[in-house]
């Protein structure tokens, strides 16, 4: 009996110690905070420097940003297909971006993107687009593609196809 119990309390021990240790372990991991989609605490690199309205959008800016001696000021590559963004408010923060991949999203309006001054191509096709003004006083644009937006302009589309000729995927379809 005694044996029994001496075995018991050796189990207890190693299962107490493994629990301090995994919860000792779990304290040094970063982690954020949210609560209704807005981040309370996010103690990764860079995170607290732009909050963007849309959490898909700001989760793979923070993303983006964990490369080494990457800033908001300094990011020339953003590729966010799939993070159900809908909303690009905040964009303007990314001065020096040149690319952009917005693929399959759930984006409307390109609004947001007007004054990326050094925007060179932009990828939006799967999403919700209806208007491509903003594209289309963009200087430095040289490539764009909209496929899966069927609900542009048509007539805005042929202006954009005059100025970026061959590096345009235009959708199937256009409304008139």
């Amino acid at each position: 009996m005694k044996k029994i119990q001496q075995l018991s309390a050796r189990r207890r021990s190693a299962f107490a110690i493994i629990l301090i240790a995994m919860f000792c372990s779990s304290c040094s991991q970063r982690f954020a905070v949210t609560l209704n989609d807005q981040t309370l605490y996010d103690p990764r690199v860079n995170a607290g420097e732009q909050r963007f309205a849309d959490p898909g959008l700001q989760g793979c800016v923070n993303f983006a940003l964990q490369q080494p001696n990457t800033t908001l000021e300094t990011l020339k590559v953003l590729a966010c297909p799939g993070w159900e963004i809908e909303v690009l408010d905040g964009m303007v923060e990314l001065t020096a971006l040149q690319f952009l991949d917005l693929s399959d999203n759930l984006i409307s309006s390109l609004a947001p993107l007007q004054p990326l001054r050094n925007l060179s191509s932009i990828s939006i096709l799967n999403n919700r687009v209806t208007d491509i003004a903003p594209l289309l006083s963009m200087a430095t644009l040289t490539s764009a593609t909209l496929t899966g937006n069927d609900n542009i302009q048509c007539s805005q589309l042929d202006v954009l196809s005059n100025k970026l000729g061959q590096n345009l995927r235009r959708p199937v379809n256009c409304r008139d």
